[in-house]
């Protein structure tokens, strides 16, 4: 593993672009939530493909698609990130948020699910709460069963972070920003009732909006229940 390049303000983010194997380049970043400090909330943004499959018209990450990650290069990233600051991998910090989103659909890749087991004993971290991001791709189905187990034994009381990218309610627009199969409302809906349990985090609607994409909240009312689900609108 080396740092092929790298840029940032150290007091907002630090992007890294990182060879991990085979001349193969993923990027990474470490982030604070100004106006909280690291010691409030830190946050690592880390790459699950070489790429990304999907070819979502939001993201920036696909057509370049070069294969999985293995659970060694995801905790190469997370690794450096965090023997940049704490070298001794005691994170101090009161919320220490690890979202598995920045490069690759991570449903793709059961390797992330093998790093979700073994974070709680890898780091000295109080405040950990991993966060994953989808857009349900169909056909995942064996990956979605296993994140529940892994969650529901590991991440219990709100220390985990499940989103769903939906970005707007018409289904044509959806297909358009999300050219692959996947998951309806009600699939989504009914897994979110599995996966959210008293004392956890809601689950996430995550909608990057623009011009044109239109959220009816009437049809969000249908499938998602505002004591489980809430809305996120992403800048």
């Amino acid at each position: 593993m080396k740092v092929v390049a790298y840029t940032g303000n150290e007091e907002v983010a630090m992007v890294y672009i990182m060879e991990l194997s085979r001349g193969r380049l993923v990027e990474c970043v470490e982030a604070t939530q100004p106006p909280l400090s690291r010691a409030e909330k830190w946050v690592l943004l880390i790459s699950t493909l070489y790429g990304c499959p999907m070819r979502c018209q939001m993201c920036d990450a696909g057509g370049d698609y070069r294969g999985k990650l293995s659970a060694e290069e995801i905790f190469a990233q997370i690794d450096f990130l965090v023997q940049t600051r704490f070298g001794d991998r005691h994170i101090p910090s009161r919320q220490f948020k690890i979202q598995l989103a920045r490069m690759g659909e991570p449903t793709l890749n059961s390797a992330v699910l093998d790093v979700l087991e073994e974070l709680p004993t890898r780091y000295d971290a109080p405040g950990l709460m991993p966060s994953l991001s989808t857009i349900a791709p169909a056909n995942c189905e064996a990956f979605f069963e296993r994140l529940l187990d892994v969650k529901q034994r590991k991440y219990a009381q709100g220390a985990f972070q499940f989103q769903f990218s939906i970005h707007t309610t018409d289904q044509e627009e959806r297909d358009r920003l999300m050219p692959v199969k996947k998951w309806d409302f009600a699939q989504m809906a009914a897994y979110g009732e599995q996966f959210y349990q008293p004392g956890d985090r809601k689950v996430t609607l995550n909608f990057a909006l623009t011009a044109g994409l239109p959220v009816d909240e009437q049809i969000l009312k249908r499938y998602f229940c505002p004591d489980k689900f809430l809305i996120k609108i992403t800048p």
